[in-house]
């Protein structure tokens, strides 16, 4: 809406504009009209040239002629004589500035808006010949005399007649200052004075809006920094500047309450990143000392309850260590610097390795990568990452069919890993939650071991910090029925 604004002011004074020259052509229209209604009853005059001494001449008497010239032509055409002369200055404001700058801005657009030329008729470096010409036939015209494309003086011309018989034809020619009435420079004034008022309006409404653009710009510039490529909040990186800025507005405001939410954010995740640590540290003397209890106890007493106190026991030591695992990889590679390595010989030496100690369960593998691909990150990291997925997988295959693990380039600059393995499809709708952690859809596991929902949340870590993206979708047959589950890694790599 504001950048329509000007668009319709413009249009709205330009047609202003046109009214008012309409209207002043109007009146000089009227003006030749009556001179020859007073020349025809004077047809002396037509030949003889007029006295513009007498200011008793009603013919004259109301015309500056030290701005405007009078012609008279005879019926043949000839210019019988021509009096007055017009001003070599064709636009004088004095020093009204507004007014010039007003004029200044019409004339100028105009230039640069073809359609708006603010002119009502025709323009001519000589218009008299087709005015003459004009007039003889009968006609009233009138025509604007152009120098350096623009209009100096309008003329109008109408044809002297005495019962119907021409006798001559009279064309009256006045300067634009002469034209420059009282109305028209009151225009050009307002015309201006808004001009400059938008302008100024115009710059601290851009300067405004560019200030709060580069303020949310530098708003979502510090949030995206606060996080690191893990997801791990800083604090430090994003400053409150509610007290020291020097705007105290909404976006003032909302940078405070991010900056309260990011710190109590962060309190938050080192308590929850800390809580594993110390749970582990916390209850491994009470556990150790309730495992060796327990020992005693079944050597003195044979009940089924104390084999059970310990299967249990055994289970609680487990989920402290998967959280632990969790807590200490995240730290990990926090810390780690990637590295290059072949990714090719290191999928082909795991997946050799991986189908020799996993007899139990078929897994077939393809390695289609070039001998020269390059992964930027941790070898061992990516094992880490492949064990979870295979161990996920077996806890999921149907024994029926083999588990497959696939790489191959998606691109020039892309590699794809997938691990497929058939049976129970995934929940519609768990695509993209799998891979939070806590989230697991495990009714039974097939190593009898308690699962966090963790193996894949690692997954996502170690993908995050080799700056890939990772998809989980199910494998469907030829009648579109889900048939199994690929989870697909996809990670940056070079190929020298």
């Amino acid at each position: 809406m504001l950048a329509l604004l000007p668009i319709i002011t413009y249009r709205f004074a330009i047609d202003f504009h046109r009214l008012l020259l309409e209207n002043q052509a109007t009146i000089q229209k009227q003006t030749v009209i009556n001179i020859a209604y007073a020349l025809a009853t004077k047809t002396n005059l037509i030949s003889k040239k007029m006295d513009t001494n007498t200011k008793d001449n009603p013919l004259i008497e109301h015309l500056n002629l030290k701005k405007s010239i009078l012609w008279m032509v005879n019926k043949q055409g000839k210019i019988t004589y021509v009096i007055g002369q017009t001003s070599k200055n064709d636009y004088t404001f004095g020093h009204d500035y507004f007014t010039k700058v007003g004029f200044w801005i019409i004339q100028g657009t105009s230039k640069f808006i073809p359609f708006t030329i603010p002119y009502p008729y025709p323009q001519s470096i000589n218009p008299e010949k087709i005015l003459i010409s004009e007039s003889i036939a009968g006609n009233i015209y009138q025509q604007y005399r152009m120098k350096d494309e623009r209009p100096t003086s309008l003329m109008s011309a109408a044809p002297i007649k005495i019962k119907n018989n021409l006798v001559g034809v009279v064309i009256l020619e006045e300067s634009m200052d002469s034209l420059l009435r009282t109305s028209l420079k009151h225009f050009y004034r307002v015309v201006g004075l808004g001009g400059i008022i938008f302008i100024f309006v115009f710059l601290a409404v851009f300067f405004y809006t560019a200030s709060i653009s580069r303020r949310i710009y530098k708003l979502d510039y510090d949030i995206r920094n606060t996080f690191d490529k893990l997801g791990k909040v800083n604090e430090n990186k994003f400053l409150d500047t509610k007290v020291s800025s020097f705007y105290q507005d909404e976006i003032s405001a909302l940078r405070h309450h991010i900056c309260t939410m990011l710190k109590q954010l962060s309190s938050y995740e080192r308590y929850l990143k800390q809580l594993p640590v110390t749970l582990r540290h916390e209850l491994h003397n009470p556990l150790n000392r309730l495992a060796m209890s327990l020992s005693l106890l079944e050597a003195d007493v044979k009940h089924k309850q104390i084999k059970n106190s310990q299967h249990a026991l055994k289970q609680l030591k487990q989920i402290i260590a998967l959280l632990a695992e969790a807590t200490s990889i995240e730290e990990s590679l926090t810390t780690h610097t990637p590295e290059k390595f072949s990714v090719n010989q290191m999928l082909s030496h795991y997946a050799e390795n991986i189908k020799s100690i996993n007899i139990e369960h078929e897994i077939d593998y393809l390695i289609d990568l070039p001998e020269n691909t390059i992964l930027i990150g941790d070898g061992f990291m990516l094992e880490q990452l492949l064990d979870k997925l295979i161990s996920n997988a077996k806890d999921f295959s149907n024994k029926k069919a083999p588990i497959k693990i696939i790489s191959n380039l998606e691109s020039n600059t892309t590699m794809q890993l997938k691990v497929q393995n058939y049976g129970p499809p995934l929940p519609k709708g768990l695509e993209k939650n799998i891979f939070d952690g806590m989230t697991s859809i495990r009714k039974t596991n097939s190593d009898d071991q308690t699962h966090l929902g963790l193996g894949l949340y690692i997954v996502k870590l170690i993908t995050d910090f080799h700056n890939g993206s990772l998809e989980a979708k199910n494998i469907l047959d030829q009648q579109e029925k889900p048939i199994g589950v690929e989870i697909s890694i996809f990670l940056p790599i070079k190929i020298y």
